[in-house]
């Protein structure tokens, strides 16, 4: 079996992900849950839970882009490649959508929003802005928390019950 490179940058990119959303060494635990959906779900790769909101277990969709692209230091941008499609089933999701931009060889990850009135085209930069830091990660959670606070969580009937 031929492994190819951009498989092995891809698989370790997801990995990332997980390690950066799970990262508690500023918090007294993990924010976030992420699970992984796998390779047969076209717009998403990760299912991902905030933990510690009291009643509910409010959630977000992420797709990640890994690149092992040059990121010099003075870059304002992580370069990544998506497609117009990647955008548009994003954008049919229900919830809080987002791409998680990876830069393999130095392990950082970025986040962009898919969300609502945003041009329906590729996403091929994220700010460095958006890098996954403790402090974008307490925004990301407090954004979607806010999110879900705002929206009803379950339907109040059934023609099931």
């Amino acid at each position: 079996m031929v492994v190819e490179l951009r498989d092995v940058i891809g698989d370790r990119g997801e990995m990332l992900a997980e390690l950066r959303l799970t990262d508690y060494s500023a918090f007294e635990k993990p924010l976030f849950r992420p699970g992984f959906l796998g390779d047969k779900w076209p717009a998403i790769d990760l299912y991902v839970e905030l933990n510690s909101v009291r009643g509910k277990r409010p959630y977000f969709f992420a797709q990640v882009k890994s690149t092992a692209s040059p990121l010099p230091s003075e870059s304002t941008h992580l370069h990544i490649s998506s497609r117009k499609r990647d955008i548009e089933r994003l954008l049919r999701i229900p919830g809080p959508t987002y791409i998680l931009g990876v830069h393999e060889p130095s392990g950082r990850v970025f986040i962009r929003s898919v969300h609502a009135g945003m041009p329906v085209q590729a996403v091929t930069r994220i700010p460095v802005a958006n890098e996954l830091t403790s402090t974008n990660l307490e925004a990301l959670h407090r954004e979607v928390r806010d999110f879900w606070a705002a929206n009803d969580h379950k339907p109040a009937a059934s023609v099931f019950a």
